[in-house]
């Protein structure tokens, strides 16, 4: 599978997360009919190391996810998400207009943990499935931090060219895939702790 633009996720990305930023699992659900493809559980995962503190850290990931900066750094128009009971915690909505393959990003928060510094969200793109992001900070001594994100969703599986979509096709497919998404959601998370590494 070939994953577009690099965010998400986060990302989505990170990949929020990640989610926002990899636009290929959505042209991948849309066409096939149910007989051609499957959804596969996905799961994936990455921890970098920063050199601020981990409050300084916890602080700037809510901000991306909670208050919606991220989505407003890709060009989106960000409101919080009213009158929804399922935004019990919370929640944003982005809208871009001029994007169809694209043109909208929800993000509910599920749980905030200030003790563990553990955000947990569930992002509703344009696909039927939604992405589950969970981001944790903990303090590496007093002036670093370990960040981490996990990402659970559901991935298209879609029927080879001429074959027959057997587990053992599944499973090799998807290998190839978690390893590319990781790729993707390495290099944002390595743009991310420079970013937060300039912080005053």
């Amino acid at each position: 599978m070939k994953i577009g633009k690099a965010i998400g996720v986060a990302a989505l990305v990170a990949a929020s997360a990640l989610a926002g930023e990899t636009g290929g699992l959505a042209a991948e659900m849309k066409a096939p009919q149910a007989s051609d493809m499957i959804l596969a559980p996905f799961s994936d995962h990455h921890s970098i190391r920063v050199e601020k503190p981990a409050d300084v850290v916890w602080k700037h990931i809510k901000r991306l996810y909670v208050d919606g900066e991220r989505m407003r750094q890709q060009g989106f128009s960000v409101s919080p998400v009213t009158a929804d009971p399922t935004a019990w915690l919370g929640g944003v909505r982005g809208v871009r207009g001029n994007d169809t393959s694209r043109p909208e990003v929800t993000i509910l928060v599920s749980g905030v943990d200030e003790k563990e510094r553990l955000l947990t969200l569930m992002i509703l793109l344009e696909n039927p499935v939604p992405v589950y992001v969970i981001h944790q900070v903990r303090p590496d001594g007093p002036n670093a931090s370990v960040y981490q994100t996990i990402i659970q969703t559901r991935w298209p599986v879609k029927k080879p060219d001429g074959g027959a979509l057997t587990a053992d096709y599944a499973r090799e497919k998807m290998k190839a895939d978690v390893a590319f998404h990781n790729s993707e959601v390495a290099a944002i998370m390595k743009r991310e702790k420079a970013v937060i590494e300039a912080l005053d």
